[in-house]
């Protein structure tokens, strides 16, 4: 007998995750389904930023910028654990340049825009500040001479002509965030499900067949989300849906660096700057590393998206450029990613001027398929909810369903009851005498888990065992076994914890992960190889990593 749900979301990435959390919030009984784990897809190779988009002022994309600026201050609130304030200086080259490719774009020029003067930059910075004025929580820009640039960045290049600060955000554990989300929606309604490493083996009438480590289950909704980011078209398919291409995507990659003197002058800033061929790449202090980025390239499958040795050659070329007071070298490199944007089916539009907005086109029941399919197509990380929202009104009202309630001010997993700044000091100190822990053990977990750090606290006790060189306990690992839908080691190394990224997970490391993983999990002496093999592999062959 087939399991019946109002809702089935295809894809656990952020858009899937955050109309999962919003319908289960108005009482809807649903369904998230990954082929992957919850987030292992592009929701995991952004540049990391939560951002309104200032390159969007450029090709007129204010509803978008509006949005954004929005959407990155909610965040700041709502998840303060995981998404931090930013500070980020922009190079400036020129005092004129750029104003005439700026009003181009602004009119359909195909091409995009280069050497951005400080005079485009200020304006640009206004204009910002102005789109960021609603929910604001950090402070404006501000201009400074290229005298002052380099007092505070020594490295930059002396070309500069001035600088430009804003502020923008960094999400610190963008997958962590992705399980929150999927977290809360099952506690907010108990008949749904999330299921990670689960296939959409195919669709037969009004019922879908899926496959997963639980064996096959069949199920059917009143309506369908295709929510698969770049695998859109490959879920039509598998739904058996003769649709025209509806994905165009662009692939974005990523590098970092082992780099403490940059660390230094960046001194916990971005450099948000423009590369000879006018694109815009970043550079920021992430977890004790560098990380650059991004690159645009069409691209149009998503597994086989990693950083090329053309792409890494791109970044330290633009580094070198930009910073030539220090040196570059592939040897500083610790891990690499990189992913395919959803972005819209856009045939002849220039990488960097196919439109970052989101789109949700409903494909009406047909044939033997009783259900609609709304596609979530485009989007950015940092407008989830906004997207999530518009969506979830759109099923709601195709369901007869009220809402319940809003999301602009739903806290999102350790979010809630996150202590402030004023209250925070009196949290660790109460939370360290329940426990045993330190306070400076409980502050790290606090920073790292939000409220929810109180419950690791109790797992560590008064003395966490660390893992190697790392600030990663066995209690952590024990508890992430236990309560975040573990299935596979390279869950918990690049998705649970940031060992991956930051390059931290050496076979020892790894080693160790999955004995005390499997013991919670069950796993024998050769699943266990198996999963230390299989992560290795991930980690050389996708990421750029050392072998272990």
């Amino acid at each position: 007998m087939s399991e019946a749900f109002d809702v089935v979301i295809i894809g656990a990435g952020v858009n899937g995750a955050g109309l999962y959390r919003d319908l289960c919030a108005q009482g809807l009984r649903c369904l998230i389904v990954d082929k992957g784990d919850f987030g292992s897809g592009t929701s995991a190779a952004p540049s990391r930023l939560i951002h309104g988009g200032l390159k969007y002022l450029e090709t007129g994309e204010l509803r978008l910028v509006a949005e954004s600026t929005y959407e990155r201050n909610l965040l700041l609130r709502n998840a303060p654990h995981l998404v931090k304030p930013l500070p980020t200086l922009l190079p400036i080259f020129s005092w004129t340049k750029g104003i005439g490719a700026a009003l181009r774009t602004l009119l359909g020029s195909t091409t995009a825009p280069r050497s951005r003067g400080a005079l485009l930059v200020k304006v640009g910075l206004a204009m910002y500040d102005f789109y960021g004025r609603r929910a604001r929580v950090m402070p404006r820009h501000r201009m400074f001479s290229r005298r002052r640039a380099l007092e505070e960045v020594p490295a930059l290049t002396p070309r500069i002509a001035a600088v430009g600060r804003y502020h923008d955000a960094t999400v610190t554990a963008p997958e962590r965030l992705v399980l929150e989300l999927v977290q809360d929606g099952a506690r907010l309604s108990p008949g749904s499900e999330a299921l990670n490493w689960t296939a959409l083996a195919g669709r037969s009438g009004a019922v879908l067949h899926l496959d997963g480590p639980g064996g096959a289950r069949e199920v059917t909704a009143r309506l369908v989300v295709n929510a698969a980011g770049p695998w859109i078209d490959s879920v039509n398919r598998a739904l058996a849906m003769p649709l025209p291409k509806q994905i165009g995507g662009t692939k974005g990659s990523h590098i970092l660096l082992d780099h403490p003197e940059l660390l230094r002058q960046l001194d916990g800033r971005m450099i948000y700057f423009e590369g000879n061929d006018g694109r815009i790449l970043l550079v920021f202090p992430y977890h004790g590393r560098a990380l650059v980025g991004s690159t645009d390239i069409p691209a149009d499958d998503p597994d086989e998206a990693v950083c090329t040795p053309e792409e890494i050659t791109y970044f330290m070329d633009a580094l070198r450029d930009l910073l030539p007071g220090l040196s570059f070298d592939e040897g500083q490199i610790v891990y690499a990613y990189a992913g395919i944007r959803p972005l819209p089916n856009s045939e002849g539009v220039a990488p960097g001027l196919i439109s970052r907005d989101h789109s949700a086109p409903v494909a009406e029941p047909e044939g033997d398929r009783p259900f609609p399919v709304i596609a979530l197509i485009g989007g950015k990380w940092t407008t989830f909810r906004a997207f999530s929202a518009e969506v979830a009104d759109t099923v709601l009202e195709r369901l007869g369903h009220a809402r319940r309630q809003g999301t602009d001010a739903l806290r999102i997993g350790g979010g809630q009851d996150v202590p402030d700044e004023a209250a925070r000091e009196g949290w660790i100190a109460k939370t360290a005498a329940a426990t045993g822990a330190s306070p400076e053990r409980v502050a790290l977990l606090l920073d790292r888990y939000g409220s929810t750090a109180r419950a690791v606290a109790d797992e560590e006790g008064a003395g966490p065992v660390l893992l190697g060189g790392t600030d990663l306990s066995e209690g952590e690992v024990r508890h992430i076994a236990r309560t975040e839908q573990v299935v596979h080691l390279e869950d918990i190394v690049l998705r649970r914890t940031t060992l991956g990224v930051t390059g931290q997970a050496s076979g020892a490391v790894i080693a160790r992960l999955a004995e005390v993983a499997g013991a919670v999990l069950g796993w024998d002496e050769p699943r266990q190889a198996e999963e230390m093999t299989h992560c290795t592999e991930t980690l050389t062959q996708r990421h750029n990593a050392p072998p272990s």
